[in-house]
């Protein structure tokens, strides 16, 4: 059991700590946010620690981390601060809900994959990929590091998806398809050709539109 201060202090950090407090093997001890951000000093009755600070309380030896959950930037904020945390010493854990059917090769640190996901055999997860309830990934199939998936995913065999994408809920995948990093597949697609970098597929139609993803990167979520 590792002690663990999550990143993060508004609804999706809260409900990882509920799924780490019920099901977790580790102890979440704290949370922390950037300075700028830091509006109270404790949530969930224990301490926020300034990012930038968190060293002072608690040293890298000592925790590790998790987050930050959310697709803030198309995943790139979740991406940066992984980074920066593994420049400063830190490690990363991984909660994967013991509901779970986990077959895959490999899954990643600072990986959070919630209740009633498959993992099929030959499946390999990158870091720092959050994936919501009730998704499937099916055998051979990649996701690269720092991809959130949503609810009730289903990506047939074979299929690639790139670094930092964001995939919304109930999409289908076909099989052997290839979703170019840093694209955003909105809710309810069903994709049957591969996808390009960067690019933006709403639902009913799979073809992607004709502007990047970079416009997504302004949206805010909690």
């Amino acid at each position: 059991m590792a002690d663990v201060v999550i990143f993060g202090m508004g609804q999706i950090a809260e409900v990882a700590w509920a799924y780490l407090d019920r099901f977790g093997e580790d102890r979440v001890v704290g949370f922390t946010v950037d300075e700028d951000f830091l509006t109270q000093t404790e949530f969930k009755g224990l301490p926020v620690v300034a990012w930038e600070k968190l060293e002072d309380r608690f040293p890298p030896e000592t925790v590790k981390l998790l987050g930050p959950l959310s697709y803030q930037n198309l995943n790139e904020f979740r991406r940066d601060r992984h980074k920066q945390g593994r420049a400063r010493g830190y490690s990363f854990t991984r909660f994967i809900h013991p509901s779970t059917h986990n077959m895959a090769d490999t899954v990643g640190e600072n990986c959070f994959i919630l209740e009633n996901c498959t993992l099929q055999p030959f499946v390999r997860l990158g870091e720092g990929i959050m994936m919501w309830s009730g998704s499937h990934v099916g055998h051979h199939s990649i996701v690269e590091d720092f991809c959130f998936v949503s609810s009730q995913v289903g990506l047939a065999s074979g299929v690639h998806i790139g670094t930092c994408s964001l995939i919304g809920g109930q999409v289908g995948i076909d099989n052997g398809i290839t979703i170019g990093a840093g694209s955003y597949i909105e809710s309810r697609c069903m994709i049957r050709r591969d996808v390009p970098a960067n690019s933006v597929v709403r639902h009913p139609s799979d073809f992607p539109k004709p502007y990047s993803s970079a416009r997504i990167k302004s949206m805010k979520f909690r």
